[in-house]
């Protein structure tokens, strides 16, 4: 998917350009700050995603929204992520047809989840060919409902690729190891009990906290790099992953 990202905030926009980074099938269009760059490219670039923020400057984000509706572009996706939650806002952007709305702050899987859902949406259109039958917009129309396998999982227990079992219950297990008063911790905690790399740890964090299993929180460094930390929030669900199959 095509992706415009319209966000003020530096900081926020990293977070949002590397969360999408980490998701396949996703391709960055443009970066823009304000409403009159973002309708700029929308009038010059095919997109089909639009993650927007509200508050941008002295304008509204929900000005876009309108622009899109007037100018019949119905493919096109908005997801919202902002701190504005007044429920004016919430019914504008319910009424003018965004299809998923993320409140500042946000976590990658519910990030995931909400990508995972405009980019099915968007299949479940394309697909629709003649006459429509009520399943088909039963999938269509009620695809919010719940997705299996949007934040990572597979419904029929399957892992995604380049995650092993193995492995998966290695990082568990040192997990579930690490002191109870420990608030949070980091991919590093875990480097010496599992013999892994950053990489591969954060990788399976990654997949755990989408699951569920873990919230992950960021905070920028001195040098503008996300630094991550994890808790657990289901200690039952990740002790499960320490069983292998």
């Amino acid at each position: 998917m095509r992706v415009l990202i319209v966000e003020d905030d530096p900081m926020v926009m990293r977070l949002n350009v590397e969360y999408l980074n980490r998701i396949d099938g996703m391709r960055l269009v443009a970066q823009c700050e304000d409403v009159a760059a973002a309708l700029e490219v929308l009038a010059q670039e095919a997109v089909d995603l639009v993650l927007l923020d509200v508050y941008l400057r002295s304008r509204s984000g929900l000005e876009v929204l309108r622009w899109l509706r007037r100018h019949a572009a119905p493919d096109i996706q908005v997801i919202l992520i902002t701190a504005a939650s007044e429920a004016d806002t919430v019914r504008s952007a319910h009424a003018l047809g965004v299809c998923d709305y993320l409140v500042k702050p946000f976590s990658f899987a519910r990030f995931q989840q909400a990508l995972a859902l405009a980019r099915r949406g968007r299949q479940q259109l394309e697909s629709l060919e003649g006459e429509v039958s009520q399943q088909q917009l039963d999938q269509l129309f009620g695809s919010h409902m719940a997705v299996s396998g949007a934040a990572g999982t597979v419904s029929d227990g399957r892992l995604p690729k380049g995650v092993t079992a193995a492995s998966l219950a290695l990082v568990a297990g040192a997990i579930q190891a690490l002191p109870r008063a420990e608030d949070s911790f980091t991919s590093e905690a875990l480097l010496s009990a599992t013999g892994m790399s950053r990489v591969t740890i954060r990788k399976y964090l990654r997949h755990l906290a989408a699951c569920g299993m873990l919230s992950e929180a960021f905070h920028y460094g001195q040098i503008g790099r996300p630094s991550f930390t994890y808790q657990v929030i289901d200690r039952q669900a990740l002790a499960r992953q320490c069983r292998l199959p």
